[in-house]
């Protein structure tokens, strides 16, 4: 019975299922991570979702303008919002959600591969790789998108290996419900754009029209809402960002033809030698370089040997895992190279470790048809349990051991002292403060009040201009290990030092909150970083002076405006009055000429009359 039991392969399937979700929910709560991710993106979608779910729409609600969001795809924070209606807006909710979506696409991938396959043990073996790998098990603690595109993602491919094709269109309810997964998918991240291509690739292959004209038609009916919401952007939508240079210098412009060709040889480059060898061999984060070692790029082109001859070996849909495999990493290839690291490979780590269980696998299988001899096959099945459980125990346990540490971890000082800003102005400001700072949501998550970034620009008083405009109060001058702040935002401090007020420090690093007063201090006309031309000069006590200047002194005619609303109108020669000075009172009337010399006045000319 025992035996009858082992052999029937829904019985393998049972156990195998049982045992990926003990392993699951025991390497999953170990690892589990309480703190706010220091990524940027995550806070950014719980913001948004927080929108959703209160009924503010898909607005920033941590800008005081409340204006509609157009970056992010919506499909996320739909989730969080859905989440946070039906359980808890609570992180650590958000976050268990995270997990919960992990199961469902390890659940599914076990069973994509033994439809691919056709074998419960290689199925068995990718889907306990996937669950120890350190890349998609960090993921699932933080609140991101990728773990919900993967779930979706190969919610869509079970679907599509599932579907039969003989029937009509209208009448195929599994045919209906993938056209709905795989918009949800690409409303989740923009690189669903790869299932889309890849399904309408292999029918148009298998020239299954009828089916290709309803996914596409389906796609863009579907689509056709956010399409048209985004026609109102003016700007900072992931396509607008793909077009320039640099995303996080946007002075640089927009990428050339030359440029794009760099990008993508850059890209290439990076994919093999790092992104790639580090999703299915290392556990733990990649250290970037400017240069590559050999030995880094023959890792990478074995692995991706490896890759394509698991492709190759393939006997059911070979072409259109090769076409969606392909379409992916083209997509990514386009990506700006300043967007780098494993996260934007997660999606395809999954079958990338299935090609390469799989190309072993069938490996071992020729090796057992043309080498080994009958009485010694046991030694293949010997051979592959050494192979795959050294594979399982050293990559499992290397990225155990790391994420456990990253979960007792504590946050580094640069952003403790960052947080305990957050906090004060939390506790010290009212309802109408607004914060310039480096990481909008994060700073809103922990100060509770509104915030805006500053503007990418090297010009000076347009970063005044901008910060006026956005209603700033305050400005946070951190050390988060970003160059953006010091590039930014610091000159402009440097050159208008008095509208900046220092009114808390921290140290170690030195981080500062600065009260924002735009009217004080000088504004004008500048030569050769200095005050040269016509400006004004307002003080702390409301004195405020307007004409001319001259290598930061004032020189030349101007006038001294007095919080009496009295004035005192002459000419400056470096900094002191000299000549004929015209006092008024705050209706206008002289009330006294006089003359003066190097600021001592020496004679009256004319007095007021005192009738």
């Amino acid at each position: 019975m025992i035996k009858n039991s082992i052999s029937n392969p829904r019985f393998v399937s049972i156990i195998y299922i049982l045992i990926l979700t003990l392993a699951f929910l025991k390497i999953y709560t170990s690892i589990f991570d309480e703190k706010v991710s220091l990524v940027g993106d995550n806070v950014s979608y719980y913001i948004l979702g927080n929108a959703i779910a209160d009924g503010e729409g898909y607005t920033n609600i941590h800008h005081k303008e409340k204006e509609a969001h157009y970056h992010y795809p919506p499909g996320y924070p739909m989730l969080i919002a859905a989440v946070s209606n039906v359980f808890s807006n609570n992180i650590i909710t958000i976050k268990r959600c995270n997990g919960v979506l992990l199961f469902g696409a390890i659940l599914l991938l076990f069973f994509i591969v033994k439809k691919l396959a056709e074998n419960d043990h290689i199925a068995f073996a990718t889907s306990i790789l996937t669950i120890l790998n350190y890349h998609i098990l960090g993921f699932s603690t933080i609140m991101m998108s990728e773990i919900p595109f993967l779930f979706f993602s190969l919610l869509c491919l079970w679907i599509f290996l599932n579907i039969n094709y003989s029937k009509p269109v209208f009448k195929n309810w599994l045919f209906l419900l993938l056209i709905i997964c795989v918009s949800f998918s690409f409303y989740i991240r923009s690189v669903g754009l790869a299932l889309i291509v890849s399904f309408a690739a292999f029918l148009c292959l298998k020239k299954h029209w009828q089916y290709l004209f309803s996914l596409l038609g389906g796609f863009v009916i579907l689509y056709l809402p956010w399409m048209i919401r985004n026609r109102e952007s003016s700007g900072n939508t992931y396509i607008s960002q793909l077009l320039l240079k640099n995303p996080y210098q946007p002075e640089l412009g927009q990428v050339d033809f030359l440029g794009l060709f760099e990008r993508v040889f850059l890209n290439i480059e990076r994919y093999i030698a790092k992104e790639i060898p580090s999703s299915v061999v290392f556990s733990g984060d990649i250290t970037y370089t400017n240069t590559f070692s050999v030995t880094a790029f023959l890792l990478g082109f074995s692995i991706i040997a490896v890759i394509i001859f698991g492709i190759f070996r393939l006997k059911k849909y070979r072409t259109f895992i090769f076409l969606y495999i392909l379409t992916f990493f083209a997509l990514l290839m386009l990506w700006p190279s300043v967007w780098y690291g494993t996260r934007f490979l997660l999606p395809v780590i999954p079958l990338l470790i299935f090609l390469i269980v799989y190309a072993i696998a069938e490996l071992l299988k020729a090796l057992s048809d043309q080498v080994i001899t009958k009485q010694k096959k046991y030694l293949i099945s010997v051979l592959t349990i050494i192979i795959f459980g050294s594979w399982i125990f050293i990559y499992g346990t290397g990225s155990i051991s790391s994420l456990k540490e990253k979960a007792e971890g504590v946050y580094n000082s640069n952003y403790k002292n960052y947080f305990a800003i957050a906090e004060w102005i939390r506790d010290n400001t009212d309802e109408n403060s607004v914060t310039s700072v480096r990481k909008e949501g994060i700073f809103y998550l922990f100060s509770k009040k509104k915030v805006t970034n500053y503007l990418r620009t090297l010009d000076e008083e347009a970063q005044i201009e901008y910060l006026k405009s956005k209603n700033v109060t305050h400005v946070v001058v951190d050390q988060l290990g970003y160059s953006s702040t010091s590039k930014y935002l610091l000159p402009a401090i440097d050159r208008y030092p008095n509208k900046f007020k220092t009114i808390k420090e921290l140290k170690n690093p030195n981080t500062y909150l600065m009260k924002f007063e735009p009217t004080l201090g000088y504004w004008g006309d500048w030569k050769n970083n200095k005050r040269n031309g016509f400006g004004t000069y307002v003080w702390e006590d409301g004195q405020k002076y307007e004409g001319f200047w001259k290598d930061d002194v004032r020189h030349g005619k101007g006038t001294v405006f007095f919080n009496s609303g009295e004035s005192l109108s002459g000419v400056w020669e470096n900094g002191k009055l000299n000549g004929e000075v015209v006092k008024k009172d705050k209706n206008g009337v002289v009330t006294e000429k006089s003359i003066y010399k190097n600021n001592i006045k020496i004679q009256v000319i004319k007095e007021a009359d005192k009738t």
